[in-house]
């Protein structure tokens, strides 16, 4: 071996450990940068030295679609945890106050009323807590259409986001091909794909979604039903379609010209769960606010039914109690009232069975309470406790839920970090090994000028 042969094998071991030490200190100074994908030198021998042969990134792309997926169940579980929280408070009845009590103080009071049917003070006691009890409906119902315009709004703040994601999905695609195939393992490169391993978990929290890699590491993502949104560097952007009656946002693809709805193609993620949320838990047709104007409108056709049977003050035959404001045709809890008429006349309340001045009907009407009068199979008091319950169950099926997914998702994130994260520790003793290298073919580079020297000095 040559003077010159010694010092080329020199030179390709200094620069092949000196870039080992540069990678090195790049893992060791991203150890707390969150998806940060470790990597490693990978020596390869020569004929007469020694090379980089690439730069590995270390990443187990089958766990990281593990991670996507679970980041995709738990943003959908957050985000009805979210929003069936507030309902939760609504319906919460443990400190009283709430229908079921004002309807018990309801049928109360037609059982007072029919001891005393010309007595004064339990008429406006009547008068009172059916005030109340109206009141509480529409407070409810507010409240339940309050959660679902808030669930609404989300839409298009969550849409934009998923656009955000696609375009900077697409822009490392493009980044990516731009670079070719040359360094495919650059260092640069392999930052590229962390953040795009980031960007996909991101993206997995808002919808769901598959992917596939080309032979050129560009990535294509597609919505479940097959429609894409990133291919390469380009991009497909969602939007909303706003309905005239109700200012609900649903999802379509901006380029469509037919601007086709496509919410049931969505079907995980906080998108997927704040439309699911507005149109089938509160707004569907067994959702809570169908269930809540289905008892109030009950409650209306039965009093008012039995009220019309009775004999009023005057001996006059009753009119309606209750009442739907605005239009008595949209029978919704959030309308219901009491009578003006009886509210300013409190005579006017039919308690009477006869024109004799009798509490019979007053008798009548507090036996509704124990009527199957909901679906034939219910009270009012036992349907809406049910509803309760419902509400209830929902809640800590949510909560149970994002618990499990939240554990998941830690276990899952600890095996990233086992695989994929930066250990001080190691790279230390790497940094010690490279550099013990560096020194020998430093000291090698030495030896082999020195002969070099000698030889050229021999020559002349």
């Amino acid at each position: 071996m040559s003077g010159i042969d010694a010092l080329n094998i020199a030179k390709d071991s200094l620069l092949s450990h000196q870039t080992a030490i540069n990678l090195t200190g790049t893992n060791i100074a991203n150890a707390n940068t969150p998806g940060y994908s470790r990597q490693r030198a990978a020596f390869s021998t020569l004929i007469q030295s020694v090379e980089i042969a690439g730069i590995e990134r270390i990443y187990d792309q089958f766990l990281g679609v593990q991670i996507n997926e679970q980041a995709n169940d738990l943003g959908d579980s957050e985000a009805r945890k979210d929003a069936l929280g507030r309902i939760e408070m609504t319906f919460n009845e443990t400190d009283g106050g709430g229908i079921n009590e004002l309807l018990n103080k309801f049928w109360g009071a037609w059982e007072n009323l029919s001891t005393n049917p010309s007595g004064q003070a339990e008429r406006q006691a009547l008068v009172s807590v059916s005030e109340s009890l109206t009141s509480m409906f529409r407070s409810y119902s507010n409240e339940l259409r309050s959660a679902q315009d808030d669930a609404n709004t989300r839409i298009p703040a969550l849409v934009n986001q998923v656009n955000g994601y696609a375009s900077d999905i697409a822009d490392i695609n493009a980044r990516i091909l731009q670079a070719g195939t040359e360094d495919t393992d650059e260092p640069g490169l392999n930052s590229l794909r962390d953040k795009r391993a980031k960007l996909l978990s991101g993206l997995a929290e808002i919808v769901d979604f598959h992917y596939v890699k080309d032979s050129k590491d560009s990535i294509s993502v597609f919505l479940s039903n097959g429609m894409p949104m990133v291919e390469g560097g380009q991009t497909w952007e969602l939007g909303v379609k706003t309905e005239t009656q109700t200012s609900f946002h649903n999802v379509v693809f901006k380029d469509d010209p037919d601007k086709k709805v496509i919410n049931s193609s969505i079907t995980k993620g906080k998108l997927a769960a704040f439309l699911e949320v507005r149109d089938v838990t509160i707004g569907g047709e067994e959702g809570y606010m169908a269930s809540l104007d289905a008892l109030a409108a009950a409650l209306v056709k039965e009093v008012n039914a039995q009220h019309k049977k009775g004999y009023d003050m005057s001996q006059n035959l009753g009119e309606d109690f209750f009442i739907f404001d605005i239009d008595p045709e949209v029978k919704e809890a959030g309308y219901m009232k009491v009578s003006a008429d009886i509210i300013a006349d409190i005579n006017k309340i039919a308690a009477s069975e006869t024109v004799n001045g009798d509490g019979g009907n007053a008798v009548s009407m507090n036996a509704i309470k124990n009527e199957l009068t909901m679906n034939d199979t219910s009270t009012f008091s036992s349907y809406y406790s049910a509803l309760v319950a419902q509400v209830g169950q929902d809640v800590a099926y949510v909560n149970r839920s994002f618990d499990h997914h939240t554990n998941l998702m830690s276990q899952l994130t600890n095996r990233r970090e086992g695989i994929s994260g930066v250990s001080i520790d190691e790279e230390m003793m790497n940094l010690i090994r490279y550099q013990t290298g560096y020194n020998a073919s430093a000291r090698l580079f030495g030896a082999a000028q020195e002969l070099a020297d000698t030889l050229l000095n021999l020559v002349k």
